[in-house]
């Protein structure tokens, strides 16, 4: 069977985790996201609380250590780079995944079975999905989409040349503003189909 990698990159909203999750019950292929990284926490002897806290998270600059004053580098780049060594080591043992944003778009392009995928949405219908699925109010919903998707995106450029949210770095960009989350992993399938006639 051919190796499947899907990455979905996301905005805060967009249903890209649900998008995600039905991708990965489509090809009954494991998804790889915050809660399944705690794989990593077991092999690296982290606390699952750590990886938690500092699970894609931006590098915070004016706090990180000179390597040339003795300092190591940062928790947040450490776990990072775990999380990039782990996601290849499934690659190259040819294993099939779907991965939820941490920079795979990029650490995995060498692998011609990738293909990157990004969810995007207008602004009403992430505030209304994000609204109803934390029973947030409106502003606070605003507030938590502004400061996920800068953390997202800061996470992403830190460690990737491609910028996030960029069509040019993407296979597909998705707009589940127009189209249902089914709709949208029945784009996704159908494309992988088509690359491999």
């Amino acid at each position: 069977m051919t190796q499947i990698i899907i990455s979905i990159g996301r905005e805060f909203g967009s249903g890209g985790h649900l998008v995600a999750q039905k991708v990965a019950e489509h090809y009954n292929i494991p998804l790889y996201s915050k809660e399944l990284l705690y794989e990593i926490a077991k092999k690296e002897g982290y606390s699952e609380k750590v990886i938690e806290r500092y699970d894609e998270k931006p590098i915070n600059i004016g706090f990180m250590p000179l390597p040339i004053a003795g300092g190591t580098i940062p928790l947040e780049q450490e776990i990072a780079l775990k999380q990039f060594e782990f996601l290849k080591e499934k690659a190259d043992n040819n294993e099939s995944f779907v991965v939820l944003g941490r920079c795979a778009d990029e650490i995995l392009a060498y692998n011609p079975n990738l293909i990157r995928v990004f969810i995007t949405g207008d602004k009403e219908s992430k505030v209304a999905r994000v609204m109803e699925r934390e029973g947030l109010e409106r502003k606070q919903a605003e507030t938590k989409m502004r400061k996920i998707d800068k953390m997202r995106k800061t996470y992403h450029n830190f460690y990737c040349e491609n910028k996030w949210g960029d069509s040019r770095g993407y296979d597909l960009c998705i707009n589940t503003a127009k189209i249902d989350i089914d709709s949208a992993k029945n784009i996704i399938v159908e494309y992988e189909k088509s690359l491999h006639k």
